[in-house]
């Protein structure tokens, strides 16, 4: 489940490839706007069972220059249930590393590589992710797809359409899925993602709620976290 409910709106687009997700990112010529949003996730599956499962989360995301952050926005009432689990007493003092819940705070480098350490609320830790366990905790790799929900230049590689506001849509059909997106040029993010499998089983959206930037970043609010490295959470 990690993988499913932490991958990139570019990989639910099943677009990011195309852009070569897996690959270094490249430096932008110039920073991208500081951007705080709400990023809502929505996939819809039917499945041969005839049931249609939907799963619906949000996450926080924070862009400030050649760092991002993102952390899933969890409900008061699951906080509270996760709480009273982990007082149990074969819970206390069980390490474990949670890399749906934790922020994922990503900073790319002067090479194009992206340093990437989770950040583990529970333990008051920022845990370092090695590339070798990037598919364990759900990163696909992408600098872009996380800094921009879908990277700018596979937004721009696709069929420019009528504009809404700021933003315009771009459209693409291929491998059985048609993909829309709404890009916004000037603040370098997709405010939109809607794909479709052509059969109807799959509706996959992204929605991207901008809100006004903070004094400080996610990243200066850590003093007192340990640094940690990702085996020490292995059994």
């Amino acid at each position: 489940m990690v993988t499913f409910l932490r991958v990139t709106a570019a990989a639910l687009a099943v677009i990011g490839a195309s852009a070569g997700a897996n690959t270094p990112a490249a430096a932008p010529a110039a920073p991208a706007p500081d951007v705080e949003a709400i990023v809502s996730y929505e996939t819809r599956h039917v499945m041969s069972s005839g049931i249609t499962r939907v799963d619906t989360w949000q996450e926080r995301l924070v862009r400030r220059g050649d760092q991002v952050w993102t952390e899933r926005i969890l409900p008061a009432a699951v906080q509270d249930h996760d709480d009273d689990h982990d007082k149990k007493p074969e819970h206390i003092g069980h390490k474990h590393f949670n890399g749906d819940t934790a922020a994922r705070w990503l900073r790319l480098q002067a090479d194009g590589k992206v340093d990437v350490k989770y950040v583990d609320r529970e333990h008051k830790a920022v845990v370092a992710i090695p590339r070798a366990e990037y598919g364990t905790v759900g990163f696909d790799g992408s600098w872009a797809g996380a800094a921009n929900i879908v990277p700018a230049v596979l937004a721009k590689s696709m069929k420019a359409g009528a504009s809404s506001g700021e933003a315009q849509w771009r459209t693409d059909r291929r491998d059985g899925w048609s993909h829309r997106v709404l890009w916004s040029e000037s603040r370098q993010i997709a405010m939109k993602v809607e794909s479709v499998k052509d059969d109807g089983t799959v509706r996959r959206l992204v929605t991207v709620q901008l809100k006004p930037v903070a004094a400080k970043a996610p990243w200066d609010l850590l003093a007192g976290y340990a640094q940690k490295r990702y085996d020490d959470f292995m059994d």
